[in-house]
């Protein structure tokens, strides 16, 4: 089945030379092409359902306008469209900072761009398959990757994602979601607990214990979990 991607970009010659890029780069990619927002929401309220957006903040030459800012806070009013990865293309430094700190963009792109670089956003795009796509509680949605996640650990509503390098902390999930939507290797060891059992040195099962490879931390475990 064909990615589909939704292409904001008032500049007819600007659009034609990503389509180009972006076939270059996999054929299995259809891209529906708007020239302006209300174009744009007529394909929104299709039948069609798009796995990324490609977005030009402003479709003016000028700077006069912030469409594709705009069109973005639609996109993230609505449900089905909330986690979907939004791309901004912009002349403008400026408006980068809302572009990733308001609107917690997945990436941009400063014109002029490479192809290069735009391959570089596409293979992050769609061949990261093991990744979690994460929001966390300042409002900032992440990519985790799931080979550097060691646990996740529930305090109530919350959740903490820890990594190899970093913590996470998100409202996003519950566990019992977690444990449907993460592979194999990761197993509900406690009620209040998910372990990557790729970064377990050893279970002991007599004090219930999970011994973690990265820096010796100790996971609680159920008394009747085995792996």
């Amino acid at each position: 089945m064909k990615k589909k991607i939704l292409l904001l970009e008032d500049d007819k010659n600007q659009a034609k030379n990503l389509e180009k890029i972006i076939h270059n780069y996999s054929q299995k990619i259809e891209i529906m092409y708007a020239a302006t927002a209300a174009q744009a929401m007529d394909f929104l309220s299709g039948n069609v359902l798009f796995d990324a957006f490609f977005l030009d903040i402003s479709l003016d030459s000028q700077k006069r306008n912030r469409d594709g800012l705009q069109l973005a806070e639609q996109l993230q009013a609505m449900p089905r469209y909330q986690r979907t990865p939004i791309l901004f293309i912009t002349a403008f430094p400026q408006y980068v900072y809302s572009a990733l700190n308001h609107l917690h963009c997945f990436a941009y792109l400063l014109k002029p761009y490479s192809e290069k670089e735009v391959q570089q956003q596409l293979a992050s795009l769609f061949e990261s398959k093991r990744t979690l796509l994460l929001k966390t509680s300042e409002n900032i949605h992440i990519r985790l990757s799931l080979d550097t996640l060691q646990y996740i650990q529930a305090h109530g509503r919350y959740m903490t994602f820890v990594t190899t390098s970093s913590k996470y902390h998100s409202r996003q999930y519950t566990l019992k979601e977690l444990t449907q939507l993460l592979p194999g290797e990761f197993l509900h060891c406690h009620k209040s607990y998910i372990i990557n059992q790729t970064f377990v040195d050893n279970f002991d099962f007599v004090n219930h214990f999970a011994h973690m490879l990265v820096n010796g931390e100790v996971i609680p475990l159920s008394r009747n979990f085995h792996p």
